[in-house]
């Protein structure tokens, strides 16, 4: 590999900082139309259907209450949409702007990151918008994802005071990093990961290796350790639930035997970061051409740096293939890793310098096309689903239900009990003052006293179109409750339409009222 001597690096970048601040005024734009384009985003999606998809609705079930863990995801995301439930009121609206305001501070940092490390600050723009043309980044963290979300955040101020403190170090900056190591641990297990990559990065980082021998170091392992202690605490507590969830869903499937487990893990790997980055590289390829195809073989301090987190983080999830097998690899799972390829494009672009500035702006059509169809996009999926008989979460009338079945009789529950979570925060979001209860999530329950002598529903769905029956699992749950010699209630159904629907498509709900006997 052909590495720039520092007279060809220096003079690069002289040239790239003479335009500086040129280019700096000329993409002033960038910071603004992110935030226009969350908004427009958040007002589509509040206005479009008071439904919620998965992800969505586990924030509900869980904002019934506060604690130091939930399940197998940590718990800092949820800390904050409690936070805002219990501030602003627990709607679809509160759920939808701390969302979309996260997503535009992972766009922010991005943003402000590139800043820092490349000369060129056009490929700051270039870097940031290209984010929109990663699926899981334009489509799934903007339908579904929740603590991934959060994650991406972490990762980048992570990155962000490490890489000032290799700079300029300082005993605030070195708490900085302990602070985001603890919050980003906070978001998702896997952010390990990250920690360990950096930490990689920096000690083969010539200024980075002096940084990790300062004694304030120990102030960033105190911080981070402090901020992660109390979930900790809660985690070692509950092991089973967190370590079997997590290596369960990563080994669901492995085939049987050690040698093709390794093989389909090394595939699924492979094929899984394939579909987060070809779209990307590809347009990159296409709108630099032969200058990205040399930019390739340029380096620089900070494209090595990033460069080495990606290398770092590749080999150490080989090792987990190796080592425990691991063979279900999920887009969302690697996202936070994968998501820095744009960065490092770019940073080899800048390492590589004389980028045209009309090949910057050609390129940058494509994220601005993406911002303005996007948000169509997203709505038209709901609006227009009559037209192919094939509805979505958003799509499914659970408010109506609550209307005609809660509101129209007049009968206020004192608990609602159904299965998924998916029901039960769609429900909550319906009744955010009554206890919504599943049966999927045995946290949510309540004991007998506590739900007292009012009325109980419970409710079930399907979605293909004819009633059913009571799930097996609420009659378990009502059995618990209520007592094995105790008659079910008298089961009901109610056909809706769809939000946006077409006659004759209807959702069917199952539900019965249960009135416990007072003593």
């Amino acid at each position: 590999m052909n590495f720039l001597g520092k007279d060809s690096f220096a003079g690069a970048h002289q040239q790239a900082a003479s335009a500086d601040s040129r280019s700096s005024s000329e993409y002033w734009w960038v910071p603004g139309s992110l935030a226009i384009y969350f908004i427009v985003q958040a007002a589509i999606r509040i206005a479009i259907s008071s439904s919620l998809r998965i992800d969505e609705a586990q924030q509900f079930l869980v904002g019934q209450w506060l604690a130091w863990g939930y399940d197998a995801q940590p718990p800092l995301y949820n800390w904050i949409q409690y936070g805002v439930f219990e501030v602003f009121g627990t709607s679809v609206a509160s759920l939808v702007i701390v969302k979309n305001l996260l997503l535009f501070l992972v766009y922010l940092a991005y943003y402000k990151l590139l800043r820092l490390l490349v000369a060129d600050k056009r490929l700051a723009a270039v870097g940031t918008l290209s984010l929109l043309t990663m699926p899981q980044m334009f489509w799934q963290a903007q339908r579904d994802l929740t603590h991934t979300v959060g994650t991406l955040l972490a990762v980048l101020m992570l990155i962000y005071f490490v890489v000032a403190t290799i700079r300029r170090p300082t005993l605030i900056s070195y708490a900085l990093i302990g602070l985001w190591a603890g919050l980003g641990m906070l978001t998702k297990y896997n952010f390990a990961l990250v920690i360990i990559s950096v930490l990689i990065a920096t000690f083969f980082h010539p200024e980075g290796r002096k940084r990790l021998l300062d004694w304030r170091l120990l102030l960033t392992l105190a911080i981070a350790g402090l901020v992660f202690l109390p979930h900790a605490v809660w985690m070692v507590s509950n092991m089973d639930r967190v370590l079997t969830t997590t290596v369960n869903t990563m080994s669901e499937q492995g085939a049987g035997g050690k040698l093709s487990d390794i093989g389909f893990g090394l595939l699924e790997l492979v094929k899984t970061s394939v579909a987060i980055v070809a779209p990307t590289s590809v347009i990159f390829l296409l709108f630099f051409r032969q200058s990205f195809l040399r930019s390739l073989r340029a380096r620089s301090e900070w494209s090595d740096f990033v460069g080495r987190i990606l290398s770092s983080t590749v080999g150490i999830l080989l090792v987990l293939i190796l080592v425990i097998t691991l063979t279900e690899f999920r887009d969302r799972w690697l996202l936070p890793f994968l998501f820095l390829l744009p960065a490092y494009f770019c940073l080899k672009l800048d390492a590589a310098g004389e980028q045209l500035g009309a090949d910057i702006k050609k390129f940058l059509y494509v994220p601005i096309v993406m911002m303005v169809a996007l948000p169509l996009i997203l709505a038209g999926g709901i609006l227009f689903a009559r037209f192919f008989h094939s509805y979505e979460h958003l799509n499914t009338p659970y408010a109506t239900f609550v209307e005609k079945i809660v509101a129209a009789d007049g009968k206020q529950p004192s608990a609602v009990v159904t299965t998924t979570w998916h029901k039960a925060g769609n429900l909550r979001v319906n009744m955010p003052h009554t206890a919504v209860i599943s049966t999927e999530y045995p946290a949510s329950d309540l004991s007998r006293q506590t739900i007292g002598a009012g009325p109980v529903l419970l409710v079930w769905n399907e979605r293909d179109g004819h009633q059913s029956s009571m799930p097996n699992a609420l009659k378990l749950w009502f059995t618990s409750k209520f007592g094995a010699a105790e008659q079910l209630p008298s089961q009901q159904d109610i056909a809706l339409p769809y939000y946006y629907g077409k006659d004759p498509d209807r959702y069917h709900f199952g539900y019965a009222w249960y009135y416990p006997k007072r003593n």
